[in-house]
């Protein structure tokens, strides 16, 4: 008679994989080895098996050899995942990713991204109140299971799941949207399923649900329920003030999403307002990364221009902030007197719970969404609007935004990213061309005749590199051009802003840039750049601050600074062309009295016999 099989290493089950194994030795060669309870025939080669697929039981063995049998093996013990209970406390100490959680009494979440929970799975009984606050993070492998509970997500709390596991029973996810007025749109999307539009914002009118077609935006009734992957558009409640924002808070109630999510089918060319499906953050660069005929940038929503009132509202469609894997653009901060965190922030390439987005295809197919994008912690708090969030990090970025601003509010944001993966030529997934949405004032990077708002070039950084810029304006005026502010190896390096109108070289990180601009587009006006090495002239305006230059009856008086005679002196007029010119003069003034030009805004560039130059803006 054949020994008893020996019972050698047990693999316990975990939540990945639910089941066990057992290792036997000592089993003749050509046998038959059968398990119990069950008695299944396993079968195996040599001396040894091992068995798997084992679900939580007690198995005993025995092996055959012929028409002898033998004794049975040891008990060999497969348990099951351990479930570990709430009713005040935890039966089983803190959870574990390899255990399955019930809730069968009240718990809140201790908040602010210290009550996290991982586990294998999650179920909660009948009549339990369970709350995850602000910034924690349910992290299943599985299911979750509400059987007749309530379950709610407070505002930038997150549910995470790692397979496509399906949930059963109803969340309440809460997001708010800060400083919304009456007439302010957000733009939302649903973490579960169904979501009827109305539930958003049940005291919006009933004609301000929007979603939009990829290429005008089309009224919605509010009493269908929202496609989850699609992003939507709704008016403040009719209760809320038209010039005070207000917090508002939403409530999705329904089963929340999770796995893979087919959404909207694109067609090149078109733009799509697009929505995070998930309870969750949603990682833009795997969204891109799996989404490939989308453009590279993404563009937020933060409706922190209030809307101009008359006959229809009129938006600042200059309040979107953009992204891409170069970096993200902002807008114009919020009103003084704002609520605090008013989208004074730049995205950060997590897309909030609820939150939705444009973005063009350059291709056609499918949205789709899956786990892998998900992620939790406090990435999920940048709600346009919202608070500040974790920036996307790379191995090596160089960055640098610049400013255009003027007195009267008009803002306008771009940036030049030093990064790896982009190159000097466009790359869709570091280039972002520029929505040109705002009614007043453009500002961009220009390279092959496109004009970018987040413009992404090649490693390595050299100081020789050089950016064209240009901008549109529909205002006369005084503008200003400033470091918003720089990363990495530019956060410590010279900036210079070449302005090819007055032949000046202006050092950025001393100080800002002002200069005078009637209405159109100007291309060839500025270069970004990082030495100050040229064929033009560097600004001493600093320097020559005693250098006067007035106008009184159509007399252009100049006068030297201390110490220093006056050596050329160059008119220009906005548009950049030689209206005077003259040379030697060699005395610390001069007196223009025959300019044959219109009344309008002149330059008056001054070079010393010191060689110091200054140029002056001059009303004439």
């Amino acid at each position: 008679m054949p020994s008893a099989p020996v019972v050698g290493t047990i693999t316990l089950p975990t939540c990945a994989v639910p089941t066990g194994s057992v290792a036997l030795s000592g089993l003749p060669s050509g046998g038959v080895l059968t398990m119990y309870p069950g008695a299944t025939v396993k079968p195996y080669s040599g001396t040894t098996a091992n068995v798997t697929g084992l679900s939580a039981n007690t198995y005993t063995f025995t092996v055959s050899n012929g028409s002898c049998t033998s004794l049975s093996s040891t008990n060999a013990l497969v348990p099951g995942l351990v479930t570990n209970t709430y009713t005040t406390s935890w039966s089983n100490g803190t959870p574990t990713a390899d255990q399955n959680i019930v809730f069968a009494g009240n718990y809140t979440s201790a908040g602010a991204g210290i009550g996290d929970i991982t586990a294998c799975s999650c179920t909660v009984n009948s009549g339990v109140n369970v709350t995850i606050q602000s910034f924690d993070t349910l992290t299943l492998t599985n299911a979750l299971t509400n059987n007749s509970g309530t379950v709610t997500f407070q505002n930038s709390s997150s549910l995470i799941q790692n397979t496509n596991a399906v949930n059963i029973g109803n969340i309440v996810y809460k997001r708010t949207a800060s400083n919304v007025r009456l007439a302010d749109f957000v733009y939302w999307s649903t973490p579960v399923n169904p979501q009827k539009l109305v539930d958003v914002s049940p005291l919006t009118l009933y004609d301000k649900y929007f979603g939009f077609d990829g290429t005008n935006w089309v009224s919605t009734n509010s009493s269908l329920s929202m496609v989850v992957g699609k992003g939507y558009i709704i008016r403040g409640p009719q209760t809320y003030s038209t010039t005070v924002g207000a917090d508002y808070t939403a409530s999705f109630i329904g089963v929340p999403n999770n796995g893979n999510v087919s959404a909207e089918t694109v067609q090149t060319g078109n733009l799509y307002l697009i929505g995070n499906p998930y309870p969750s953050a949603l990682k833009a660069e795997t969204f891109l990364g799996a989404n490939t005929f989308l453009d590279g940038t993404l563009y937020f929503w933060t409706h922190n221009t209030a809307a101009v009132f008359g006959p229809g509202y009129q938006y600042n469609s200059g309040d979107y902030a953009s992204y891409n894997l170069s970096g993200g653009v902002g807008t114009a901060p919020a009103p003084s007197g704002s609520i605090p965190g008013n989208n004074n922030n730049t995205p950060s390439g997590r897309i909030a719970a609820g939150q939705s987005f444009f973005a063009t295809a350059n291709g056609s197919g499918t949205i789709a969404f899956n786990n892998t994008m998900r992620i939790g912690g406090n990435n999920n708090g940048q709600f346009f609007k919202a608070s500040e969030s974790s920036k996307e990090t790379q191995a090596e970025a160089h960055r640098i935004w610049l400013n255009m601003t003027n007195e009267e509010g008009a803002f306008k944001q771009l940036l030049v990213a030093y990064v790896d993966g982009a190159t000097n030529d466009f790359e869709n997934r570091y280039d972002g061309i520029t929505f040109d949405a705002n009614p007043y004032l453009d500002f961009y990077s220009i390279s092959d005749e496109n004009n970018y708002v987040i413009q992404g070039r090649s490693l390595p950084f050299v100081d020789t590199d050089l950016v064209r810029l240009g901008y549109r304006s529909t205002i006369a005026g005084d503008f200003t051009i400033a470091i918003d502010h720089a990363e990495g190896s530019l956060s410590n390096h010279a900036i210079y802003l070449e302005d090819k109108v007055t032949n000046v070289i202006h050092d950025l990180q001393a100080s800002n840039y002002t200069f005078f601009t009637g209405t159109g587009t100007f291309a060839d006006r500025f270069v970004l750049r990082y030495t100050n090495s040229t064929l033009g002239v560097i600004d001493n305006e600093l320097i020559n601050q005693d250098l006067t230059v007035s106008v009184s009856n159509k007399i252009i008086t100049i006068n030297a600074a201390k110490n220093e005679n006056l050596s050329t002196v160059f008119v220009y007029d906005l548009s950049g062309k030689l209206v005077y010119k003259k040379t030697d003069i060699l005395d610390n003034i001069l007196r223009i009295n025959n300019l044959k030009v219109n009344n309008q805004v002149l330059f008056v560039k001054v070079i010393s016999d010191t060689n110091q130059v200054t140029t002056k803006k001059i009303i004439y």
